[in-house]
């Protein structure tokens, strides 16, 4: 609840803030910009932090299933992107085979998240080591999915992009952004990606957030 709180009170000055900057190349939407990407990954570190508590409180393979499907489902990437690499292929290894047994019983129905998530941490994986090309491919291999409710509503996981765009590579942005069309397709994602693409072609400083929409309003033409 605290996070939730420290995030809207950070949040809310932020559309008047990006309303201010009327082009991308100015110092201060770029410091701008550069706090917000900071404020995200202090949340995610948050989020990594916790998600190590809970396995150190007990052990993974004693939780009931439910819990272990919520747990790798919100902690995958997370476990990727700041853990070892040991840990990462754990918990990737947890999700596919958890996913193998989900499609043994009745009435089964394959989840979309998994194949999605798996990849974006193995592009994580691969990132981490400096092989950025697999991480691109893991990044495309990610949108085949046939998604799901989440990925349907709130989009694909953006963490990935957001590293890969700051090292310059925007055509594979826009790249994974057409291909998780496939799945995130209506109104408020078209806003979303439309801005994105207006910003890449600017080559402007991204958020990858809904904040992004405003901005670019100002922009001209």
């Amino acid at each position: 609840m605290k996070r939730i709180l420290l995030s809207l009170l950070v949040s809310l000055p932020c559309v008047a803030l990006s309303a201010k900057y009327q082009s991308c190349e100015s110092p201060q939407y770029k410091m701008h910009v550069e706090k917000r990407l900071a404020f995200f990954e202090q949340l995610e570190k948050q989020r990594y932090e916790e998600a190590l508590n809970q396995l150190k409180e007990k052990p993974f393979e004693s939780w009931d299933r439910q819990d272990q499907e919520i747990f790798l489902s919100v902690n995958t990437v997370l476990l990727a992107k700041f853990g070892s690499k040991e840990l990462a292929l754990k918990n990737i290894d947890r999700f596919e085979q958890s996913e193998k047994v989900n499609m043994q019983l009745a009435f089964s129905v394959e989840s979309g998240d998994m194949p999605h998530l798996t990849n974006i941490a193995r592009g994580w994986i691969a990132l981490k080591d400096g092989n950025d090309e697999a991480a691109i491919e893991y990044l495309y291999a990610s949108t085949k999915t046939k998604g799901s409710p989440v990925l349907n509503s709130f989009g694909p996981d953006l963490t990935l992009i957001r590293a890969l765009y700051q090292k310059g590579y925007g055509s594979a942005v826009l790249k994974y952004l057409e291909l998780s069309e496939l799945f995130w397709d209506h109104k408020l994602s078209e806003e979303y990606t439309s801005a994105w693409r207006k910003l890449i072609d600017k080559n402007c400083a991204i958020q990858f957030h809904f904040y992004d929409t405003t901005f670019v309003k100002t922009l001209a033409p």
